[in-house]
């Protein structure tokens, strides 16, 4: 997909991979902010109309330099080489920026499920819980023993819009990740 494609199409691609229960309730979002510098602006999540994940480019950028300030004093090594340390670091945190949201999202369409469920992109995995292509058997039997919270949050919003139960090793760690 080319980068210039626009935001409705691509939104429209992307939602196009979602089950059919889950279609409608779980929403892509992107807005830009007029007043700022370059016209930056946000991509977000939404589920029932309720905002479940953000990602801002203004919040990413204050997030993002102090980061590579840490990362320079802890490694004492240049601000440039620091700056592909943090974002990957942020990155697998859950923490993009509205550019990161796009090409995720571009790189999503292009990915067979498999290589999207195993994907290194916390945003694609996520995404993956919501596809279609991911049957209710596979679902149900899914290890996400491993897996981030972000990631388990999908999971549960899948399942709750197929009204289907979570798996057996989503709910004795569940007790564990509320200590």
């Amino acid at each position: 997909m080319a980068k210039s494609m626009q935001w409705s199409k691509r939104k429209k691609k992307v939602e196009g991979f979602f089950s059919d229960l889950v279609r409608g309730r779980v929403e892509l979002r992107s807005t830009h902010y007029r007043g700022s510098h370059d016209d930056e602006g946000r991509g977000y999540i939404t589920f029932d109309k309720n905002e479940i994940w953000s990602m801002c480019t203004l919040s990413f950028y204050s997030i993002e330099y102090d980061r590579i300030d840490g990362i320079v004093e802890r490694e004492n090594i240049s601000p440039y080489e620091a700056q592909k340390i943090a974002y990957d670091e942020l990155a697998s945190e859950g923490k993009f920026n509205q550019y990161t949201f796009y090409d995720s999202l571009d790189e999503y369409c292009n990915n067979s499920i498999d290589s999207s469920l195993s994907s290194g992109n916390l945003l694609i995995r996520c995404l993956a819980m919501l596809d279609a292509r991911l049957g209710k058997r596979r679902l149900r039997t899914l290890d996400l023993s491993e897996e981030s919270k972000k990631v388990i949050d999908f999971y549960k919003i899948r399942c709750e819009c197929e009204k289907l139960p979570f798996n057996k090793s989503l709910k004795s760690d569940a007790k564990t990740r509320a200590l």
